[in-house]
């Protein structure tokens, strides 16, 4: 086989092309990643918001069911996080705003054992509201 300049063009032309749809592909890929990632922020949220709202836990997966089309197991499961991550939350915002910097909020989590304590302590999440009494509550578990 003999290789003259229109092979080469040829050549180049199908390689440009190849590089074009892997450049198209990754984008897609990225799209749909990026789109994936908003399902899942927006599922979060609701299940953040239903659980700040009181509403009852089996509303909250039949709701998740119904309006996202969560299987009930991984609704169960979302919120069982939900449930360690609210007062995780709340403890971190009372910190920040007792004057607390970023470095000791995350020694205090990581001291305590915060997140392995509200696991094993299903009554300390209930603290979620009142954030004083669960950082004093955190503090005389170890």
């Amino acid at each position: 086989m003999q290789i003259d300049s229109e092979k080469v063009k040829e050549y180049l032309a199908k390689g440009g092309q190849a590089i074009l749809e892997l450049a198209r592909d990754v984008y897609d890929n990225a799209g749909d990643r990026a789109f994936a990632d908003a399902i899942e922020i927006g599922i979060a949220n609701t299940i953040s918001a239903l659980y700040e709202a009181n509403v009852k836990d089996v509303d909250i997966i039949n709701l998740m069911n119904n309006h996202w089309g969560i299987c009930r197991d991984e609704a169960v499961d979302l919120l069982a996080i939900e449930k360690i991550d609210a007062p995780c939350r709340a403890i971190k915002l009372y910190l920040r705003l007792q004057g607390k910097s970023s470095k000791e909020i995350l020694d205090f989590m990581i001291y305590n054992g915060v997140r392995s304590t509200l696991e094993a302590n299903p009554e300390l999440r209930e603290l979620r509201r009142e954030p004083a009494k669960l950082y004093e509550a955190l503090k005389s578990v170890k």
